[in-house]
């Protein structure tokens, strides 16, 4: 029997992302195709990966048998790939970037613009995920570097701030908390609350506010999508605290409200992470430099 890269690749995508939903976006393919893939790679094994569970997937022991060796091998041939194009002059031109997901969303698209105008010779090859995920792909050396929202750190990476925001509260327009312009902390706890799943750098920035208690009570739910919150929030399922880059279109069209908070430190930071002693590449040095301004 032979392993079919493509297939583990696959395996460590859904592995790392816990959902076959997210790992098909990641992968830009469609949920039944990496389903499918799946499949075919646990028929090539003669055992089990995966068990599907009604939340959340879960390894099983061959599955995390698999992983290590399936994350090394996919690395390897990146890593092969990587030499070739560098004896070919193509490495030093191609970005491969990580990005959380609400930068993603509501940053990403303007700087490529901005990249591709200063860098229109570079190739960019873009993955999306939460922090710890994309932390731990810089320090394998899958991705050269990634823009996370802190708190985000790894032994292996180092973590470069580059933009400040601030957390707001949301409402929907017809909530009690609607005609407020600010909201008290330990007012939250009091209230159904939509966040990010863990793994997440809200979900931690959270988890720090209002401590690992709070998030495990029955009134929270996580999803695993920001827009999914901002929709929740927007129909009346409760409040959730988010990013104020992620809510200005909702907030100037009048479908949610964003209230500050009160009695602790709202400041969020994004950073950009490399891995420790290594140098950039010239493609990955222009999107440095294009945050620094």
């Amino acid at each position: 029997m032979s392993f079919d890269l493509h297939r583990l690749r696959i395996f460590v995508a859904v592995a790392r992302a816990g959902s076959f939903t997210r790992a098909a976006a990641q992968l830009h393919m469609a949920q039944p195709t990496v389903s499918q893939q799946i499949g075919a790679l646990e028929d090539a094994v003669g055992a089990p990966l995966i068990e599907r569970g009604p939340r959340r997937l879960r390894l099983t022991p061959a599955g995390e048998a698999l992983l290590p060796y399936a994350t090394r091998l996919a690395l390897l041939a990146d890593e092969a790939l990587q030499a070739t194009r560098t004896a070919a002059g193509v490495a030093a031109h191609t970005l491969r970037l990580g990005v959380g997901q609400t930068l993603a969303t509501y940053l990403l698209p303007e700087l490529l613009c901005r990249y591709r105008e200063r860098a229109p010779h570079c190739h960019t090859r873009i993955v999306t995920g939460n922090s710890a995920a994309l932390l731990e792909q810089v320090a394998e050396g899958s991705i050269e570097i990634a823009l996370v929202g802190s708190p985000a750190a790894h032994p292996d990476v180092v973590v470069t701030p580059f933009m400040q925001d601030r957390l707001v509260v949301i409402v929907a327009p017809h909530d009690i908390w609607a005609s407020r312009e600010a909201v008290d902390l330990d007012e939250l706890r009091d209230r159904p609350l939509l966040t990010r799943e863990p793994g997440s750098a809200l979900h931690a920035t959270v988890e720090r506010l209002l401590g690992s208690a709070t998030l495990a009570g029955d009134t929270v739910i996580m999803l695993g999508e920001t827009e999914a919150i901002k929709r929740s929030v927007e129909v009346g399922l409760g409040v959730a605290l988010l990013q104020a880059i992620a809510v200005q279109r909702e907030v100037a069209l009048g479908r949610l409200r964003a209230l500050a908070l009160r009695g602790a430190d709202d400041r969020r930071t994004y950073a950009w992470a490399r891995r420790a002693r290594q140098w950039l590449s010239p493609a990955a040095a222009a999107l440095v430099a294009l945050l620094g301004e």
